[in-house]
């Protein structure tokens, strides 16, 4: 199962929420941080702990056009950095400004998105990817139409739905429909979860307090407790997120949206 977590712009919490999500997920995860613009994963959580040997560009440059889907997989767990902590969790680190975003390819988010698409089949495990945001005709696309699902993270406040409906035109563009995009509330606002749905014409896919310690740690290397960051309320809220994501019920459902 594939899993994007994406925004428009208004800084809405996708780094912050992926992790989250990462963190708390029941079972293998591969999380791939394929923010065009500079991933922020890496220098979060992780700050002072990943090499530049890691990561998509040198996987890129390993997985060269022709190297079969399945073979790719492979090697993308290849390039990843093992949590210490959470062996089940990998993470493969972006690249570290939008300079270096440039030099991704379309042709390289091609591969690398069908490498993810089979990333179950080929290393066991389901993968969730940080695409950040969407705010230009660059990106990784191909990633994102190849996901089984698509997380659009919103604060419940009129400036960041707007900058969601931004979002949700150019996810309709390039995906053709809005069947598999559905909204990630994070934090507390004017606005109930969902009424921003409705304001989105979305399904709820569910909600994400604001902790700001929690927060701290994950997107800014902030030094937390880790059973302090355990039993706070993101990761709470996270961790029936995700064990909803992953349910038979909705797995399957993501997977006819797809198909349909």
């Amino acid at each position: 199962m594939l899993t994007i977590v994406t925004s428009g712009k208004a800084a809405p919490g996708v780094t912050t929420s992926t992790w989250a999500l990462a963190l708390t997920w029941p079972g293998p995860l591969l999380v791939a941080d394929c923010d065009p613009a500079g991933g922020d994963m890496a220098p979060g959580l992780l700050a002072g702990r990943v090499g530049a040997d890691r990561g998509l560009l040198s996987w890129s440059t390993a997985a060269r056009r022709g190297v079969p889907a399945v073979q790719a997989a492979t090697m993308v767990a290849q390039h990843a950095v093992q949590l210490p902590e959470q062996p089940q969790l990998w993470l493969v680190p972006g690249v570290t400004s939008a300079a270096q975003g440039t030099s991704f390819t379309a042709e390289a988010w091609d591969r690398l998105a069908s490498a993810l698409h089979t990333s179950r089949a080929s290393i066991g495990r389901d993968t969730l990817v940080d695409a950040g945001r969407l705010v230009t005709e660059r990106g990784c696309w191909p990633v994102l139409r190849a996901a089984d699902r698509v997380l659009l993270a919103v604060r419940p406040s009129v400036r960041s739905v707007h900058a969601a409906q931004d979002a949700t035109q150019r996810l309709r563009l390039e995906l053709g429909d809005l069947a598999k995009v559905s909204a990630l509330v994070v934090g507390d606002g004017p606005y109930s979860a969902g009424e921003v749905a409705k304001a989105l014409d979305l399904p709820l896919a569910g909600m994400l307090p604001y902790d700001r310690t929690a927060a701290q740690a994950l997107s800014d290397g902030a030094t937390v407790n880790p059973k302090t960051l355990q039993r706070s309320a993101l990761l709470r809220a996270a961790s029936s997120l995700a064990k909803t994501l992953t349910s038979p019920t909705e797995a399957s459902r993501a997977a006819e949206m797809v198909a349909g």
